[in-house]
């Protein structure tokens, strides 16, 4: 069985993200940033879990969590890539090699008191080359504006993509995580510029504000807080840096001053935006990079999640400021400034079809990591004809968004897509469908207590190597997938009774494919005991430290409690309350070795083919007969 189910239990402290951004950070500063790291990251506590990113023209995992240094240094000395310098681009007036510079010098512009491209000086003539040049120059001047904000919009969605990427796939982590993003970052906007003239004042203009903030919604919705670091340190101003002396253009120093400055405030807005919505805290100006690391750890050493239900249920989009105070002396508090007032995600739920899809289309072919929001369970079934594939899912409830009862009936609407994808990671096939479901009082407590599931059912294409199955609940746009390999082993089926709906399906976790290497399911306890149980061509055994029984009603739980339920004192179907659950259990090996497990007889477990059965698998058998029987009600309930 595949699942996104993710803990982070096992981890002595809150986890650190770090996400090297190379998208908005020139060459050498990123040189630099990676010699601290390596230094750094050498040195950094040992109970800490930390993953690495870097981001260029897409986002890379580089190191998944860890507390081993060794292995954190190794994934900071990779954290360079120089493939996005070319969305670098500068203001066209600060590059003295960008067409309108080297018109203007063409034109014998002085660069000091002419408008660029404005209309030809007393001084030049006023002949009509002198007027054709500064139209040209105008024009010029109109396309590399909207050039440089082109470049700038890409950056922006580049980097907003990856972060919310992260944001979900590490939702489904409970409690707090940071992020330290190292960038340089991009502007928040592009405003009117009034030293170029009124034709093309107004080109390129641009406001990443919403898009931010939506960003910055999901962020915190996954309980992230982010620490953006500018690896850049104390800068000095570019037209007084040694190296650029003698390099400038020809327009005027004065107002290449201004832009400059207003370039690195919008910069650092963006940083700042995102830190105070998300509960972090920027670390700017600051060339010590370890001080501005340590911080973010420090703080997620110790920290309160406060919750509470708004009195307001009028949810009309605006913003709601938090507040949060404290009585002690001398304590600097830092948290989410406030939320908007929205029942979902407007990235992903949103009204027209047509962007729906798109993002859907994004979560479940673009993005290299899957989403954990919803919990997600998915096993392969046998294809119903040749050439087909079928999977069956296991929803968990408690995630998705029913609507209030309405004639003791609750609507819910969820989206199911799937993505086929080839040996090199290229998307070949995305397909996507609505589900509409009603449940009475009774199913919706019952699919609470067991998830919903769903069969479905496709023909891959040709060259498909692995299937991302993801769920999204259309009403809030939570995101749940999951991956598996195609083709994806089949562990055991067996053909229903008289009148069944279903083939039962053992699940597997096996982590090879190879045909001598046993078949194994495991299960997992809350407590963090395990339970597997394995078979190969000879025997059928059972181990680990988790009770016997505790596997059996995990087993019992994935198998049948979805669809059947304890009438009587039978396990019939929950649809009509007469056809009982399908028997035997059937665990094959290969072609020539399998064995069959009949849980429906009186006098005890039947077995029955060519595998023994070892005595430390009969308890499990055993527990799993009585739940079968209905003779231990009680266990059937899952405690979800």
């Amino acid at each position: 069985m595949y699942t996104n189910l993710v803990t982070t239990k096992s981890l002595s402290a809150p986890p650190t993200i770090l996400l090297v951004d190379g998208l908005n950070t020139d060459a050498t500063t990123q040189l630099q940033a990676r010699q601290k790291m390596v230094r750094l990251l050498a040195s950094a506590p040992s109970d800490v879990p930390m993953t690495v990113f870097l981001l260029g023209r897409e986002l890379r995992l580089l190191q998944n969590l860890t507390t081993d240094t060794k292995l954190l240094r190794e994934a900071a000395e990779r954290a360079l890539t120089l493939e996005a310098t070319s969305l670098q681009a500068k203001d066209f007036r600060d590059d003295p090699l960008s067409h309108s510079s080297l018109l203007e010098e063409m034109a014998g512009a002085e660069g000091q008191s002419d408008t660029p491209g404005g209309a030809p000086s007393a001084q030049s003539g006023g002949g009509n080359s002198a007027r054709l040049l500064a139209m040209r120059a105008l024009q010029l001047q109109r396309f590399e504006r909207e050039q440089y904000a082109e470049s700038v919009d890409i950056r922006a969605k580049l980097t907003l993509d990856a972060l919310r990427v992260i944001a979900r796939h590490v939702s489904g982590y409970p409690g707090r995580k940071n992020l330290l993003w190292l960038s340089a970052a991009f502007p928040l906007s592009i405003m009117p510029d009034a030293s170029v003239t009124m034709v093309a004042r107004f080109s390129g203009m641009r406001n990443y504000g919403e898009e931010l903030t939506a960003v910055a919604s999901a962020l915190t919705d996954a309980q992230i807080a982010v620490y953006p670091v500018d690896p850049r340190g104390m800068e000095t101003q570019q037209l007084f840096d040694p190296a650029s002396r003698g390099s400038g253009g020809p327009f005027p120093e004065g107002a290449a001053l201004g832009r400059e400055s207003n370039l690195r405030f919008s910069n650092q807005q963006s940083m700042q935006d995102l830190a105070e919505q998300t509960g972090g805290q920027v670390c700017l100006n600051n060339n010590d990079l370890s001080e501005c690391v340590k911080r973010a750890i420090d703080d997620s050493s110790s920290y309160y999640e406060l919750t509470y239900y708004p009195t307001d249920k009028n949810w009309h989009g605006e913003f709601r400021r938090i507040l949060v105070k404290t009585t002690r002396p001398g304590v600097q508090l830092s948290h989410r400034q406030g939320y908007f007032a929205r029942e979902s995600d407007a990235t992903i739920a949103a009204k027209d079809a047509k962007d729906t899809d798109a993002h859907l289309s994004q979560a479940a072919c673009n993005d290299f990591l899957t989403a954990t929001t919803i919990l997600l369970e998915a096993t392969a079934l046998p294809p119903d004809q040749p050439g087909q594939t079928k999977y069956f899912m296991v929803i968990d409830s408690n995630a998705l968004s029913f609507g209030a009862p309405d004639g003791g009936v609750r609507n819910l609407q969820m989206e199911l897509a799937t993505c086929m994808f080839n040996k090199r990671g290229s998307p070949l096939q995305y397909n996507r469908q609505t589900i509409h479901q009603k449940f009475t009082e009774a199913e919706y407590e019952s699919s609470i207590k067991h998830g919903i599931s769903h069969t479905i059912s496709f023909v891959p294409k040709p060259d498909t190597s692995r299937v991302r199955l993801l769920v999204c609940d259309t009403r809030t746009g939570m995101i749940g997938s999951v991956e598996l390999p195609h083709p994806a082993q089949i562990i055991s089926t067996a053909k229903p009774q008289a009148g069944g709906d279903q083939p039962v399906q053992a699940s597997s976790q096996a982590s090879t494919t190879s045909p001598a290497s046993p078949r194994i399911i495991k299960f997992r306890g809350k407590d963090g005991r395990t339970g597997i149980l394995e078979w190969n061509a000879e025997r059928i055994i059972y181990s680990g430290d988790m009770q016997p029984e505790a596997s059996a009603k995990a087993l019992f739980e994935s198998l049948w409690a979805e669809s059947y339920d304890c009438e009587s004192g039978k396990l019939l179907s929950l649809s009509d309350k007469s056809t009982p659950a399908p028997q035997p259990l059937h665990f094959k090996f290969d072609d020539n070795h399998g064995a069959e497990v009949h849980l429906d007889a009186q006098d005890g477990v039947r077995y029955s083919g060519s595998l023994s059965v070892d005595s430390s698998v009969k308890p499990f058998f055993d527990a799993l007969r009585s739940l079968y029987q209905c003779k231990n009600p009680a266990a059937t309930t899952n405690p979800k």
